[in-house]
């Protein structure tokens, strides 16, 4: 995340240990401020202060909308590249990418940037909780809509993306391959955890997977 105070380190840490090429931009769009003014003036994306605006509908953008965002995407693609950093992919912070209006500039810019991946919408598990049925399968229509769009233009690099919990429900019927989701931290005791808590190393070990088909973007 380019605009946020851990940028340089993890820039650092991914040169010290080698990692260049296996790792994706999580664009941001939703939290602090932007790179680039034109997007920090326009009242669909930012505040007064020109700080970002909590994620929301976007299903369409005017031309200036449109430009302001696809220079900031860019921007962002760039701030990596100039500390020697090329994504493997893209995704996005609170899953902004997947917005119509903003998922198709993200198209245009992966494909001018020749970066190979977007990643999906959630399309396994049971979807959030506490939503009307006919809210769920709206969404799911559209989570659908979404990932034909993107092996459309050949950007969906795995067949299924979702949680750890989400992709225990499919992964014994697919070889296909499967993005997890995992959002990793210290505890207090300096142990690996996802954001649930749970030690993270035996989350995913609980999903039967053999280590040999653990994989990276780079190597889809």
């Amino acid at each position: 995340m380019v605009n946020m105070p851990g940028f340089e380190e993890a820039c650092e840490l991914a040169h010290r240990h080698d990692l260049q090429g296996k790792i994706g931009l999580h664009l941001n769009l939703t939290a602090g401020r932007p790179l680039t003014s034109a997007i920090a003036s326009s009242m669909r994306f930012c505040d007064a202060e020109g700080c970002w605006r909590p994620r929301h509908r976007v299903l369409k953008l005017n031309h200036e909308e449109d430009r302001a965002l696809e220079t900031e995407i860019a921007a962002q693609i760039d701030a990596c590249q100039r500390r020697g950093i090329t994504p493997t992919h893209l995704d996005s912070h609170h899953h902004m990418h997947t917005e119509w209006g903003v998922s198709t500039v993200v198209i245009r810019v992966a494909r001018l940037y020749k970066i190979p991946g977007i990643r999906l919408a959630i399309n396994c598990g049971e979807g959030r909780r506490g939503i009307s049925k006919l809210h769920h399968n709206f969404a799911r229509c559209y989570w659908l809509l979404h990932n034909a769009r993107l092996r459309s233009y050949g950007l969906a690099r795995t067949r299924y993306f979702g949680g750890v919990a989400d992709v225990g429900r499919v992964v014994e019927k697919t070889s296909a391959d499967i993005e997890v989701m995992v959002h990793p931290s210290l505890n207090s005791q300096g142990q690996l955890v996802d954001s649930d808590g749970h030690d993270l190393e035996s989350h995913i070990r609980a999903l039967g997977l053999p280590a040999k088909v653990l994989e990276s973007y780079a190597g889809l």
